[in-house]
């Protein structure tokens, strides 16, 4: 009766056994043949985080054009291309403060200038793709160039400067990502000269209106 009970208690533990190997067995091959994974086993991030602390920098090439383009007897057609980069401040993702400087170079030599400003930045999300929106406030500085024509344009005096964008940030880790959007420029120039071949010059201050477009990245 021993031999008997001994008998029966192997083969129960050898089917159990049995039973556990081929379950293992099971759960090991199903994600092969359904091309899943189990969260509990094998846990994946759902997004990546950039982060939303501490010190940042953004650094974008940037495409301006003149959106009023006449002033009084003039017409001004032109564009502005330069760099902008911002150096800042983040204590959560909603607030932000940095300053800023821009190089803006015109092709004709009559409106390149250096804006420099404060920019409050503001992220809506934290996730890899975060949208973002900003405004700048500061002073612009012409560098004084002429476009060498019989008709020629200068700004002799900078003045105010006033932005605002929106746009989106790509993160490709935690501290690294590009950068993208659109914004409207606003720079007053306090006196703008303009001259011809006959000797006559005007010095008026004069407003203009800019759309932006730019990309680059942050970090």
């Amino acid at each position: 009766m021993k031999k008997m009970f001994l008998l029966v208690a192997l083969v129960l533990m050898g089917g159990s056994l049995l039973a556990n190997n081929i379950n293992d067995g099971l759960t090991s091959i199903q994600p092969a043949s359904t091309g899943l994974q189990s969260p509990t086993r094998n846990p994946q991030p759902s997004h990546l985080e950039f982060r939303y602390y501490g010190f940042y920098g953004v650094v974008n090439f940037t495409y301006m054009t003149n959106l009023n383009t006449t002033h009084d007897l003039y017409t001004d057609k032109y564009t502005l291309a330069g760099v902008k980069a911002v150096a800042g401040f983040q204590w959560r993702k909603e607030s932000s403060v940095g300053l800023g400087v821009s190089y803006l170079s015109d092709p004709s030599g009559s409106f390149s200038q250096i804006p420099v400003f404060v920019e409050l930045r503001s992220y809506y999300t934290r996730s890899r793709l975060a949208p973002y929106s900003a405004i700048q406030m500061g002073y612009s500085i012409p560098l004084g160039t002429t476009n060498g024509g019989v008709e020629y344009t200068k700004l002799n005096e900078g003045g105010i400067t006033l932005g605002a964008e929106v746009g989106g940030r790509y993160a490709f880790s935690r501290h690294f990502g590009i950068n993208f959007g659109v914004g409207y420029q606003f720079i007053m120039s306090n006196s703008v000269e303009r001259g011809d071949a006959s000797g006559a010059i005007t010095r008026l201050p004069e407003h203009y209106h800019h759309f932006s477009a730019f990309v680059g990245f942050c970090f």
